[in-house]
């Protein structure tokens, strides 16, 4: 697959990555604010548009449960429990992946630098074509974020944001799921 595909509802799977009490506390406050909502908002456009979505957490013991923000929006999607960095260190996480049969793998999560940009890596070696989506993914520090975001980029993967993949998805106006979707992005 082309590394700049536009992303396909058909292809696509959104990936969670480790977006937990403990870890989004430590996060700048308006940031978390808004990656939560990014999160949110792409949640809300998977399960409408029935793209299979999968949620990790690194070591929930430790460092608590998805966000409730989050965890609300899940239905009964149940997190994949890690400890491994990338998420593909789970076996449980590479099962479900290949059992949807998508290649696009529409990439959140904290922190950027660490289990985000290890798991992005893995994807791609593995023939995932990943977009990171830079508004719904961060670290604690900005020269982490922006750092991770570029380490990902120069590995293989196409960075882009939340708007920009919810209109890939919804691919032209005038249409209902465009008057219902849209109104997310406002």
């Amino acid at each position: 697959m082309d590394a700049l595909s536009r992303i396909q509802r058909e292809e696509a799977v959104l990936v969670v990555v480790d977006v937990q009490d403990v870890l989004m506390k430590k996060m700048n406050q308006g940031v978390a604010e808004n990656v939560i909502r990014n999160i949110r908002t792409l949640l809300t456009f998977a399960q409408k548009m029935a793209i299979p979505v999968l949620i990790t957490e690194q070591y929930p013991k430790g460092l608590g449960q998805t966000v409730s923000e989050i965890k609300m929006e899940l239905e009964s999607i149940l997190p994949i429990e890690k400890v491994s960095f990338s998420c593909c260190g789970v076996e449980t996480f590479n099962e479900k992946l290949n059992q949807t049969g998508r290649k696009q793998v529409i990439l959140t999560g904290i922190e950027t630098h660490v289990c985000v940009l290890q798991t992005a890596d893995d994807l791609i070696q593995t023939g995932h074509e990943v977009h990171g989506v830079a508004d719904a993914i961060c670290s604690r520090r900005k020269l982490d974020w922006e750092i991770g975001l570029r380490w990902m980029e120069k590995k293989g993967a196409m960075i882009s944001t939340t708007e920009i993949i919810a209109f890939q998805l919804l691919k032209e106006a005038g249409t209902e799921e465009f008057r219902v979707l849209s109104k997310l992005l406002k």
